[in-house]
């Protein structure tokens, strides 16, 4: 198996930290929120999908996104959303933020992650979340706001590099992003990143 599965249950703990949640984790699965996360193909998916309560999400970290949908919709579930899961090495990264000169970052950490803000004449635009875990490290909660389009790119990877320098300075050797299709298609292109799994969510 790919680091992803190896270390499934350190990132996703992770991942919820970077949101703020407490997570558990019992047996294969990693519960927060109203969250189910597992692997997929995995053990005990079928069980989860029993005790699945209304309002509750099943999410699938899978390779395989058609073939998971697949299956997922012979079980009754429905499908809620979906993002992608990208992997870097953090010394194959360019961690040093090129921003133009009317922009700047800023730092602050929080209870359970670390927060990097973009500011554009010292005004919020963008922001970014990162939870360390054992040698490794997640980014969440990207973005930028409306308004700066044409400076997309160049934000979200200073953000990004931000938070990357953070969690390489935390002894995170392997640092991964949960970002949504169109974000994962620019970071995709960056060098460094290679997307490694989808990230689907199903209800009942």
């Amino acid at each position: 198996m790919g680091s992803w599965q190896d270390t499934f249950a350190d990132w996703a703990q992770a991942w919820a930290a970077s949101q703020d949640l407490a997570a558990t984790v019992e047996g294969s699965t990693v519960l927060f929120g109203n969250q189910h996360v597992m692997v997929w193909p995995g053990q005990d998916i079928e069980a989860q999908i029993t005790v699945l309560a209304q309002g509750s999400e099943l999410v699938l970290i899978t390779e395989d996104a058609a073939e998971t949908t697949t299956y997922a919709l012979s079980k009754g579930l429905v499908a809620t959303s979906r993002a992608v899961l990208l992997q870097a090495q953090t010394n194959n990264l360019d961690l040093a933020p090129h921003l133009p000169a009317e922009a700047n970052l800023a730092e602050a950490p929080m209870e359970n992650y670390d927060l990097v803000e973009l500011a554009v004449f010292d005004h919020p635009v963008g922001r970014g979340r990162l939870s360390t875990a054992d040698e490794l490290a997640v980014v969440a909660e990207l973005s930028v706001d409306e308004g700066y389009e044409d400076q997309l790119p160049v934000f979200e990877n200073a953000i990004v590099a931000g938070l990357g320098d953070e969690a390489f300075a935390h002894g995170a050797d392997t640092l991964y992003l949960v970002a949504g299709e169109e974000q994962a298609q620019r970071f995709a292109a960056v060098d460094g990143w290679n997307r490694v799994a989808q990230i689907l969510s199903f209800r009942k």
